[in-house]
């Protein structure tokens, strides 16, 4: 005998089965064959012998004996401490009854957060599978099908080799099963199972259930393993890689599980219907028994050949790309330029191209079985309704001056704008480039790198005339008024369709000016004109970034060209809550006075990493504040100023970008990105009214300045700093935002989208306005989703408007004219899905071994293959909850850490060091982490792994060479890519980084809606770096094992498989806890321009003078209630509310005066002669039943939030903060004691 030792050597090297060819496509498919192999198996083919158990490497497709005997006795023999399936060994787990008893799933890992009681893991009684199958569906005319069960077995034998200690060291044989049979159908009775014998009690069972009605009859098989054992489990009894498939003789026998061509199932749902159409023929032919399920069906046919099980199901999605369109004028570039006859003929062949295309579906729906002909002319009405549309602005911008003056101006910046997020994106990626060098790169791409996609262009022309004609019924009428929903997938462009209906907004109110209102004059040259809301500030950040690109684009074309744009600048704001954006100037200040001093400091005012015009990186060197005129200006980092943000560049005060609340107020930005939530603070936050235009006076050195605006309380500001005298002017209406932008829709949903919707009646409100003839003017409002569902409703019960959704989804998924799918090639990849159901394996276990393969993977590709395997170097795992996710943040520090650092001996993979000095580099995308190290992280992951320092051989001559005495350079942690990223629902939205191309999805999200959008994040450069989603599902939950059995129909539909989105902005309960808000939010903004007025925060108590004017404000509510509520009962009961709310607004007014105090909205202070009108609901809790409760009870957030508290632990009390509370009587607070 030999002795071997466990000391590392260079590992035997990994068989590749695909060849590797330069392409990340080869590494793709590499890496799925890898995850076969290492998860399945067998790794090494049929016959293969481990040097390890293959309960400790295989994590799926293996069946357990079908019940235990016996106690449970020790035994070394066949035993594996390391086995990924822990049995349980217990006298209370050997029960003597049917199936192997598992342990129950671990309370971070059994359920989600928010699970139903049904989807809940449960905690007891789970078993390790014993049988594997699948149902499928045949003609009742068939004679017999064939089934070939496969599986292997392994076995210990013992070599010639002994471990250090002088024991013999075991290898394990796999013998590979196959057994083949042939079911007749006639041997089946309905309601029997039959059994059909294989070897050794292993046997198939078949059920049989006749349908009459569609002609067909439902088999159900299932392979199991009917052996009992005693325990411990000797490896033999175990059956691995089982598989069953089953066909008909190369006949086309076997019927889709729902056909809707051929048979008319019964549906009342009309949206159902209508996706029943566009998918009819995306079929399932079969459904798994605790695997899921394959089949092999020829292009075009409505049979397949062959049905069967497999134990990791493979799905692709298809790119879906944007229709060329032959002759169409797409240039951003020639548009900026072109004529009215240019633009006529240059987008005629768009429009008519649509318009035929119409004529050609017409004929496919001629051919449709009567059943479907109805839904399907139904779709193609509003496909031709949205033709028209598409007609009438193209009429409209080529017909009308202004509208193509504005046309030119919304082209040219968005040409800007297109060319300076590909410089920035080529700087940030290689920082050795210069700005110049990558303007050139950029300038090469020739037309292509500014041009429009045809939807994009076609749903801009659509909302053209409602966004020049303030009064189109489109955005205006009472009940003709729309959302216009745009409807894409996932990267598809649709950011750049609704900034070109930014720009044209920008332009078209400077164009208009003052415009005259039943009010008086509205002024268009200043104030907001564009307000676009997020539900999660990960994604405000970054659509704030590229937002901020367009307005700088927008500020240089004014400034060429002040005559016809304006003296005022274009601006853009971030409002967002306090804890990622300071409120006041004296905040912003103390943070970069404390930036300044000490490094490293939070730095919440600068929002942006890098210039946005030319992608230079910004610190806190380069944002300045400015006491004099109480401005923060952010200038490029660029130190030569070849940008004109930069310090001593052409816009002198830099970057035109506002991130502190007073100085949104202040300068009111024509651009304003917004957190819903951030809306909440309309009721507390009186200078808040400048955002829907009502200000009453300016100051020349500050802006527009409201009462409650402490620094600015004078009629003039002597000279000063170089600035000269100002004073301080009244001043008329602004004209309140033109367009509002909601971005990811399908977020808006739930509890949130039950209180968003309930604000809307205040933001509408408050951005409404009458002309002189008394037509009323509303702001055009523009969604954007790539998963919807009950959009109808969602809209109406949100926005209190029809929806029309762009572009019209007609009679196939695959082809909307604006969109096609492409067919899945080695060319044109998909986003590929593998499922994951570690069956009778605790999910931590399953978890930590599928990241260890993965991130091997990787590290061997890099090593192989070079730059095409980047994509797959940085794994981005998705989580449900932070629960689940810190969990594996702590895994990833551990198990898998040393895992591959340490590969097991045999295995072929190289060492990954990772790439944060030997140890994997983690981020974490998640709300627990501060907005600024979030917009980091975000930077970072743009960052890739070069194999000239990343691979094994670089890696390898650095130690070398440190060894040796030579210089290493060495690569800083600010310049290292990201190993892994964790993160949760913050992902979903908003992130696009292009080299991104590996994702584990923990546990099925809630819902589908969040399964696309997160999984979306991956594979955003398909042709080049397509994705790979490895979907992990937790076994013990019934709804993740759902999702398993039918993993491949569900990824061919998932657009269809979106639920329903819920809102109830006026059920009783939302009403009882956001109507003071509404009526408080309402009262303040529009009472701003009122001298006398309600807004100010110390002039609650004039509610006595002004119940008249809120009355006239309940009044309208009222009105907008009933368009969104359309039910009497909820819109009396918020009358109700609101003229309840009304008489206690007055009451404790009246109560105020009678103890001499002032009412007040909250604000207090340190004295007894304010009497506040508002409590927040914490503060509510803590103050019930007190005689001075405040009678208005509104909310900071529109999500229920608990507050945070700060725990300390230690287990030495000295190190503690400890306090007797004050006020309490015999009660201390212990304190722990050493023991």
């Amino acid at each position: 005998m030999t002795e071997t030792t466990e000391a590392a050597g260079p590992q035997a090297s990994y068989k590749l089965n695909h060849k590797l060819d330069g392409s990340s496509y080869a590494v793709r498919e590499n890496i799925v064959d890898i995850l076969q192999r290492e998860l399945l198996g067998p790794i090494h083919g049929p016959e293969e012998t481990l040097p390890f158990s293959p309960r400790s490497q295989y994590l799926a497709g293996h069946i357990a004996p079908v019940k235990l005997v016996g106690s449970a006795t020790a035994s070394t023999d066949d035993t594996d401490g390391e086995a990924l399936v822990q049995v349980r060994t217990d006298d209370d787990g050997v029960t003597g009854g049917r199936g192997v008893p598992a342990y129950a799933a671990e309370d971070a890992e059994a359920d989600a957060e928010e699970d139903d009681v049904e989807d809940r893991a449960p905690k007891q009684g789970m078993m390790v599978p014993s049988s594997m199958g699948l149902r499928f569906q045949l003609p009742s005319d068939l004679e017999a099908f064939r089934v070939v069960a496969s599986w292997g077995t392994y076995e210990t034998v013992e070599t010639d080799k002994v471990s250090k200690a002088g024991r013999p060291m075991r290898e394990y044989q796999r013998t590979p099963v196959e057994e083949t049979r042939t079911i007749r159908l006639a041997d089946l009775k309905a309601g029997q199972t039959a059994s059909v014998a294989l070897r050794e009690s292993i046997v198939l069972r078949v059920d049989r259930y006749d349908d009459p009605k569609y002609g067909r009859v439902l088999v159900e098989i299932a392979l199991c393993n009917d052996r009992e054992t005693p325990m411990p489990i000797p490896l033999s009894m175990w059956m691995f890689q089982t598989k069953l498939v089953i066909d008909a003789s190369g006949s086309e026998a076997f019927l889709p599980v729902r056909d809707v061509l051929e048979h008319d199932w019964p549906e009342h749902d009309e949206e159902v219907k209508r996706l029943n159409l566009q998918y009819r023929n995306r079929l399932e032919f079969a459904i798994g028994r605790t695997c899921s399920a394959d089949w092999t069906v020829r292009p075009g046919s409505r049979r397949a050949s062959a049905v069967e099980t497999t134990w990791l199901p493979i799905a692709e999605t298809p790119q879906t790309r944007a229709r060329s369109v032959e002759d169409a004028l797409l240039s951003m570039d020639a548009l900026a330029s072109a004529s009215a006859e240019d633009v006529r003929a240059g987008l005629a062949p768009l429009v008519d191209g649509y318009g035929s295309w119409l004529d050609a579906q017409e004929t496919v729906a001629a051919e449709l079985p009567s059943h479907l002909r109805e839904t399907a002319d139904v779709a193609l009405w509003e496909a031709r309704a949205a033709h028209k549309r598409l007609v009438a602005g193209l009429e409209h911008v080529a017909s009308d001056r202004e509208a193509l003056r504005c046309f030119q101006f919304m082209n040219r910046v968005m040409r800007d704008q297109r060319i300076a997020s590909q410089v920035a994106a080529a700087r940030a990626a290689d920082a050795a480039l210069s700005i110049e060098q990558a303007r050139e790169a950029v300038a090469s791409y020739g037309a292509s790198a500014a041009s429009w996609r045809p939807f994009q262009l076609s749903f801009i022309l659509m909302q053209l005339g409602a966004l020049t004609d303030p009064a189109d019924p489109i955005r205006s009428s009472a009940h003709q008024s729309k959302v216009e929903l745009l409807f894409f997938p996932t990267g598809g462009g649709k950011t750049e369709a609704y900034l070109g209906l930014a720009a044209y907004t920008f332009a078209i109110r400077r164009r208009q000016g003052i415009v005259e209102s039943a009010d008086g004059p509205l002024d268009g040259r200043d104030g907001i004109a564009v307000l676009m809301r997020y539900t999660l500030r990960l994604l405000t950040a970054q659509q704030f970034q590229r937002a901020t690109t367009l307005v700088c684009a927008a500020e240089l074309a004014r400034r060429e060209d002040e005559a016809t744009w304006g003296s005022e600048p274009f601006r853009i704001g971030l409002w967002v809550g306090t804890a990622v954006s300071p409120k006041r100037f004296e905040e912003a200040d103390e943070q970069l006075t404390r930036a300044n001093e000490f490094g490293r400091h939070r730095l919440t005012v600068l929002q942006i990493q890098r210039c946005p015009w030319c992608g230079t990186l910004i610190t806190a060197a380069h944002v300045k504040a400015d006491a004099a005129r109480r401005r923060v200006f952010v200038h490029c980092g660029d130190e030569l100023a070849r940008c004109p943000f930069a310090k001593g560049g052409a816009i002198s005060e830099g970057l035109p970008v506002l991130t502190v609340d007073e100085e949104i107020y202040r300068l009111t930005p024509a651009f304003v990105i917004a957190t819903v939530d951030k809306f909440a603070r309309l009721a507390r936050e009186g200078e808040a009214a400048a955002l829907f235009g009502y200000v009453s006076r300016r100051c020349g050195r500050h802006g527009y300045v409201h009462a409650d605006y402490t620094p600015c309380q004078v009629g003039s500001h002597p000279a000063r700093d170089g600035l000269p005298t100002a004073t301080v002017a009244p001043v008329g209406r602004l004209r309140p935002p033109d367009l509002i932008i909601q971005d990811e829709l399908h977020l808006i949903t739930g509890a949130l989208g039950t209180s968003v919707g309930l604000f809307e009646v205040a933001v509408e409100t408050l951005s409404s306005w009458e002309k002189s003839d008394g037509s009323s003017v509303k702001p055009l409002i523009v969604a954007s989703t790539a998963t919807v569902r009950n959009a109808q409703e969602q809209v109406r019960g949100l926005y209190g408007r029809q929806v029309e959704v762009f572009p019209p989804q007609v009679l196939d998924v695959a082809d909307t004219f604006f969109s096609q799918e492409v067919p899945i090639d080695d060319k044109n990849p998909g986003r590929r899905y593998i499922g994951v159901s570690a069956q009778g394996v605790r999910l931590s276990s399953a978890e930590i071994r599928v990241s260890e393969v993965l991130l091997s993977s990787g590290q061997l590709l890099l090593d192989r293959a070079g730059a095409a395997a980047d994509p797959y170097m940085t794994l981005v795992g998705y989580f449900n909850a932070t629960r689940e996710l810190a969990g594996m943040a702590r895994y990833v520090a551990d198990d898998v850490q040393n895992r591959v650092k340490r590969p097991r001996k045999g295995s072929g993979y190289p060492s990954r060091r990772g790439a944060s000095f030997g140890l994997l580099k983690t981020g974490e995308l998640t709300s627990r982490i501060a907005s600024s190290e979030i917009g980091a992280t975000l930077d970072r992951l743009g960052l890739e792994f070069d194999p000239d320092y990343d691979s094994t051989e670089a890696a390898r001559q650095r130690i070398a060479d440190a060894k040796e005495g030579k210089d290493v350079t060495r690569r800083g942690e600010a310049d290292s890519p990201f190993d892994v990223v964790l993160a949760t629902s913050m992902l979903q939205v908003g992130v696009d980084v292009q080299r991104l191309g590996l994702m584990l999805v923990v546990g099925q999200p809630k819902n589908t809606a969040e399964y696309i959008q997160a999984s979306s994040r991956v594979g955003r450069d398909p042709s080049d770096r397509p994705g790979l989603v490895v979907s992990l599902g937790n076994w013990a939950r019934p709804r993740d094992l759902a999702h398993f059995e039918q993993f491949r129909h569900y990824h061919e539909t998932f657009y269809a498989q979106v639920e329903a989105l819920s809102v109830t902005p006026y059920s009783p309960t939302s009403l009882a806890r956001g109507i003071d808000g509404l009526l408080v939010s309402a009262a303040r903004v529009l009472q701003a321009s009122v001298t006398g007025g309600l807004s100010a925060e110390r002039e609650a108590w004039r509610i006595k003078d002004q119940r008249g004017a809120v009355e006239a404000i309940i009044e309208r509510l009222k009105k907008r209630i009933a368009a969104a509520a359309r039910d009497e009962t909820a819109t009396k009961r918020a009358n109700d509310l609101l003229v309840n709310r009304l008489d206690r607004w007055a009451e404790r007014a009246q109560r105020a005066a009678e103890k001499h105090k002032t009412l007040v909205y909250e604000r207090t202070g340190e004295g007894e002669k304010y009497l506040p009108l508002i409590i927040s609901p914490e503060n509510a809790k803590a103050s019930v039943g007190g005689s001075l409760e405040a009678p208005f009870v509104i909310a900071n957030s529109m999500r229920e939030v608990q507050p945070e508290i700060n725990l300390l632990v230690s287990p030495f009390p000295e190190r503690l903060f400890a306090r007797t509370p004050e006020g309490i009587a015999d009660w201390t607070l212990p304190i722990a004691e050493d023991d």
